[in-house]
């Protein structure tokens, strides 16, 4: 029952886990305001208030026909039957993962070509960790970009292959950068993204010539990996993305 779910999850935060047996919907149901039913906003809430409805248990007892007049046919029929309890849509705990990214609302806006770039580096480096991280790689990049006006683009690419390696999403998300071409740029956030995601590690078509994403950086992106898993985040990256003292 999707509507108790929702309902027994919200009741419990921060936890978000209350059980609700069988024997006890109504109990837990119907002293609620009527407000919390799906479907009741400002101008129903006010149509079942003139029927002197104010809880759950109200439009529980009421008859279905007398709130379909009241409400439509539809929405009568639904909220009585959310109101005994009745809920046929299925609860899916886990959906499964469409996209993994990362975007970043700057303290100041950015307004250097080469800081920007940086900066699309650093989260196409934090989106391809988190896609290996999880076991997954995609197809589809996408990079996201408000303006300090709160303006804000999305740019997709599909790509040929999957990835989930730093070079290949953040080549994608810098050509997409520069085919925006923005005049005197000034950006609030950036945001880099892979979407149509799909479990393991990328299906490569064998090819004499492996650039990036072919075996050599298979085996350093493993690498690097398994260092920072060791000792943190920060223990390796790109030497772009050093401060030139640290270089």
């Amino acid at each position: 029952n999707k509507f108790l779910a929702k309902l027994a999850s919200q009741k419990a935060k921060p936890d978000g886990l209350l059980l609700v047996p069988a024997h006890d919907i109504e109990g837990f149901l119907h002293p609620l305001p009527i407000t919390a039913l799906w479907g009741v906003g400002e101008k129903t809430g006010e149509a079942l208030r003139r029927l002197g409805l104010k809880t759950v248990a109200d439009v529980a007892a009421m008859p279905r026909r007398t709130l379909q007049r009241a409400v439509g046919d539809s929405l009568g029929a639904h909220l009585f039957d959310l109101a005994t309890g009745v809920d046929e849509r299925v609860v899916t705990p886990h959906e499964p993962t469409k996209s993994v990214g990362s975007e970043e609302t700057f303290s100041h806006d950015l307004d250097s070509t080469p800081e920007i770039i940086r900066e699309i580096l650093r989260l196409s480096e934090r989106t391809a960790g988190r896609l290996r991280g999880a076991g997954l790689c995609g197809r589809t990049v996408t990079l996201k970009v408000r303006f300090s006006n709160f303006k804000t683009i999305t740019r997709s690419r599909t790509l040929e292959e999957e990835v989930d390696n730093t070079h290949e999403i953040y080549d994608a998300a810098r050509s997409l950068y520069e085919k925006l071409d923005p005049v005197r740029p000034r950006i609030r956030l950036l945001g880099v993204s892979v979407s149509g995601v799909t479990p393991g590690p990328p299906r490569r078509q064998m090819s004499l010539l492996s650039g990036a994403g072919g075996p050599g950086w298979t085996e350093a992106t493993e690498a690097i990996d398994s260092i920072r898993e060791r000792f943190g985040d920060e223990a390796v990256g790109p030497a772009a993305l050093l401060d030139g003292d640290d270089r």
